[in-house]
């Protein structure tokens, strides 16, 4: 399957008491609120259901995505946190290659980049420089 975890794309394969992230493979435990790779302890807890969803890793909230995103499907691309738009990378009907940071976010005194999730053509930006966003 593969999973998106704040714009960064895993493949992930459960086989038995193993896991294989990107090609990597690693020893595991599955439980339904807790997830052991290679004898680190992550604990899991679901704030928000749909798709995207929200998570709580040990403590951490996450934008999680289950589904292969496609130009087809891709409408928006949005912030995982509230705060004020630092900076936009890229204008109204140009073209973006997946992984390029679109818009950096202030939230909580962090920079957090928003990338494109996959490769075309933006159509509008909604945002502009030190204006405040929401989710």
């Amino acid at each position: 399957m593969k999973i998106q975890v704040n714009g960064t794309k895993y493949d992930v394969e459960i086989i038995g008491e193993k896991v294989r992230i990107n090609g990597r493979e690693l020893s595991a435990k599955l439980n339904e609120d807790k997830i052991t790779i290679d004898e680190k302890t992550f604990y899991l807890d679901f704030v928000e259901e749909g798709e995207p969803f929200l998570m709580i890793i040990n403590g951490m909230t996450y934008l999680l995505s289950e589904s292969s995103l496609s130009l087809a499907q891709l409408k928006e691309i949005k912030t995982p946190i509230s705060g004020k738009v630092k900076d936009v990378f890229a204008k109204a009907r140009s073209q973006v290659k997946e992984g390029q940071v679109v818009v950096i976010i202030e939230a909580m005194k962090m920079e957090i980049q928003i990338k494109s999730p996959a490769t075309g053509i933006i159509k509008e930006i909604k945002a502009s420089k030190d204006q405040s966003v929401k989710t």
